[in-house]
């Protein structure tokens, strides 16, 4: 007779196994979300770039070198955002090069009495608000037309450009008889409105010497916040803290700071204060995971391929010792063109590369060979292109660069589970090992001290990282939110006054309504950063609030932003004495940076946000559901003309006069920017921030090959590469991060 006890169908050992979680509901680490963002090729591509033009121009980073990169990326930035927000929406606006012009002409015409028809002569409080009248019309027109017809907005936005260029030229020829329309700075009410759209600020006099220090310590607390908060959002708490190890953290983090400092002090430190710096920094971190966090269980994650994991670490570390071996041979001085094929030999193999590449091509599209042997050809005309193109100093730096960054990635995509933390290590060996090496080379402090100083923290952070993934085990369930509501009510409140308190002294000063009322605002928001950084300090050494990661992230972030800006906005003694003249912001500056934030935020925090996100995707489902599609679509094109009218404002302010081809051409340099910062041309996806880093880009590349006193012509070349590259490593990163569990 059988048990009654035991069940009629028993187990089998498939149904003994423990289902798979639901990958919806699948905990995801903060590194891997960040890199299914949509703006994470373009923010990689924005430190790329900085780092080159660092590295081989010296002004780039000083406070006058960022002015002039930010003066530009402005400029394309007010555009790009909105532009970007309309793509996500699935819709592009071509005619929004040309309506900055119009916009600008529009509004001298308007207010100037000297043209030769007379011109209108009204005072500038009506002829700017009509002109943003004029705007808001045809972007009005253009959503409605959209709509109306079902035409694409390619072709009804093309029409509009048409009919603009063409009214600019017309008018502009009819009541000045030239190409060019002036006199702004002689209408009524034009000091008023100069200084919302003229206003600049003068950072000469803005004289701190303790600068360095300022940011430097800036970056150590934000680093290290930022650090605890990613620890925090990746393991699993303890249910009862250690004690003891925060003992060992205390000892560990001291010790590293110690050696720090007395690094910075020695211009650029020693062996053994570096050792002293990097066992610090891993016995703090060891010491934190071990009084916070559930230990690892052993064995528990998957090997990897031996061949693949192979493959990499050999790639990986030739590529470094590529990097350093072509920097020792090369000459960091050579200004010369690298010409290493040159005359007949280099015109004929770039010949043979052309020919091989079109021959390859057409046996891939008739599917003779595999699609990817067109590159062998193109590999072979690069090569006599470059020499054409480089001098010996750009070609050493880009290359020494691209080889080592290609090393650290490979190293990094090399291993899982538990071998993941020797290949950190040997990340970290690797980086450290490029640190001396640059620092042995180097003849400038910026070389000696600060990539060698940023090069070993970036090290220490990836050892660190390793040795928390060692000792600690990884969250299963997404973190709760951080209980920080007394703090954040405590914040607010101190903001909003010392807003006020400051602006008003501002004002008292003799300042401008619109600096005075900016630098209250900004002291506000550091006196609420400051509160909230305090609190979150608090609770998490003296609460079991599971959720500070988060908080702990935000801290971070802001005190790195706030190192940086401390850098880039104060000059010293010795710096002001190298400057050739006043290097200085302007409005358009401060209104890029509000339109990149309220654009995230509307995106991220607002019902509108998800309804572009909607239309984009796919405007019929979005309707059926509720989604006022013809609406949303419509309001895009609106802003997107009412950024073109700030834009016109901002540059008809800056020059008083405006030729009649302003802005032509220049919507498509909107849609790369958007492109590059992760949106998609086909719409639905896509971020402001990650427009507003493609503007970063452009500007860089603008003024850093100036900078850098490299051939110019050849930027538009630089621009479009950058495209492609940004897009794939988008898609690349992006498809990875998704595919990893």
């Amino acid at each position: 007779m059988a048990d009654a006890s035991a069940p009629a169908n028993p187990p089998t050992e498939r149904e003994d196994k423990p289902a798979a979680a639901d990958e919806r509901l699948a905990h995801r680490g903060p590194i891997q979300q960040l890199l299914t963002r949509p703006e994470i090729g373009a923010l990689l591509g924005a430190v790329g770039v900085w780092l080159v033009f660092w590295l081989v121009s010296g002004p780039f980073g000083t406070v006058a070198g960022t002015a002039n990169y930010l003066d530009v990326a402005s400029i394309i930035g007010l555009m790009a955002i909105p532009v970007a927000l309309l793509m996500i929406g699935g819709e592009f606006d071509l005619s929004s090069g040309a309506m900055t012009g119009a916009t600008a002409i529009i509004v001298i015409l308007l207010s100037s009495d000297t043209a030769t028809l007379g011109g209108a002569g009204l005072s500038l409080h009506l002829a700017v608000p009509l002109s943003l009248a004029f705007a808001l019309a045809i972007g009005w027109f253009n959503g409605t037309m959209v709509e109306k017809t079902s035409l694409p907005s390619f072709i009804v936005t093309l029409g509009t450009f048409f009919i603009l260029i063409g009214a600019k030229l017309g008018f502009a020829k009819l009541f000045t008889n030239k190409v060019i329309v002036e006199g702004l700075d002689q209408s009524s009410g034009y000091e008023f409105w100069d200084n919302i759209f003229g206003a600049t600020w003068n950072r000469n006099t803005h004289i701190w010497d303790q600068r360095d220090w300022a940011w430097a310590g800036l970056l150590i607390i934000g680093g290290l916040v930022l650090l605890l908060g990613i620890l925090e959002l990746t393991y699993a708490r303890r249910e009862k803290v250690d004690p003891t190890g925060y003992g060992v953290a205390a000892i560990g983090a001291a010790a590293g700071l110690v050696a720090f400092f007395l690094m910075l002090r020695s211009d650029g430190g020693n062996l053994g204060l570096g050792i002293l710096l990097g066992a610090g920094v891993l016995v703090g971190v060891a010491g934190w995971c071990l009084a916070r966090y559930q230990p690892a269980a052993p064995d528990d994650e998957p090997q990897a391929d031996r061949r693949r994991l192979m493959q990499r670490l050999g790639g990986g570390t030739l590529a470094i010792a590529l990097a350093i071996a072509l920097a020792a041979i090369l000459d960091p001085f050579d200004s010369g063109q690298l010409d290493f094929v040159g005359g007949a030999a280099g015109r004929a193999l770039l010949a043979l590369g052309i020919a091989l590449t079109g021959i390859l091509a057409v046996l891939a599209a008739l599917g003779r060979v595999s699609p990817s042997y067109p590159a062998i050809g193109a590999i072979i005309a690069m090569i006599p292109a470059v020499s054409f193109m480089m001098t010996v100093q750009a070609f050493r730096a880009i290359l020494f660069a691209a080889l080592a960054m290609a090393g650290v990635s490979l190293l990094a995509a090399a291993g899982r589970g538990r071998l993941k933390v020797v290949f950190s290590l040997l990340i970290s060996v690797g980086i450290v090992a490029l640190a001396f090496f640059v620092r042995s080379e180097a003849s400038s402090r910026k070389l000696r001290v600060e990539l060698f100083t940023a090069l070993l923290l970036v090290a220490l952070v990836i050892a660190a990282g390793a040795v928390a993934g060692l000792i600690s085990a990884r969250r299963t369930a997404a973190p709760s939110a951080p209980g920080m509501g007394w703090w954040t009510r405590t914040g607010s409140a101190a903001g909003v006054v010392a807003a006020v308190v400051f602006a008003i002294i501002e004002l008292v000063d003799g300042d401008g309504i619109l600096y005075s009322l900016f630098t209250g605002v900004v002291k506000g928001l550091i006196t609420v950063f400051a509160i909230y950084a305090v609190g979150t300090v608090v609770r998490t050494l003296f609460t079991d609030d599971d959720g500070m990661g988060r908080a702990l992230v935000s801290v971070g972030l802001g005190s790195v932003a706030l190192g940086i800006a401390a850098k880039l906005l104060f000059v010293k003694s010795s710096e002001l004495e190298t400057l050739r003249g006043v290097t200085e912001y302007g409005a358009g500056v401060l209104i890029f940076l509000i339109f990149a934030v309220v654009a995230a935020w509307v995106l991220a925090r607002t019902q509108f946000g998800s309804w572009i996100f909607a239309v984009g995707g796919n405007k019929d489902a979005a309707r059926s559901v509720g989604v006022p599609a013809a609406r949303t679509k419509t309001t895009l094109f609106m802003m997107v003309s009412a950024a073109a009218w700030i834009t016109g404002m901002v540059i008809a302010f800056r020059l008083n006069s405006v030729q009649a081809n302003v802005g032509d051409g220049n919507e498509f340099r909107y849609i790369i920017v958007a492109v590059v910062g992760g949106n998609l041309l086909t719409g639905g996806y896509g971020s402001a921030i990650g427009a507003a880093i493609g503007a970063l880009i452009w500007g860089m590349i603008q003024q850093g090959i100036g900078f850098a006193t490299w051939n110019s012509d050849w930027r538009f070349l630089v621009l479009g590469a950058l495209l492609l590259i940004a897009v794939l490593a988008n898609n690349y990163v992006r498809g990875r991060a998704e595919k990893a569990r």
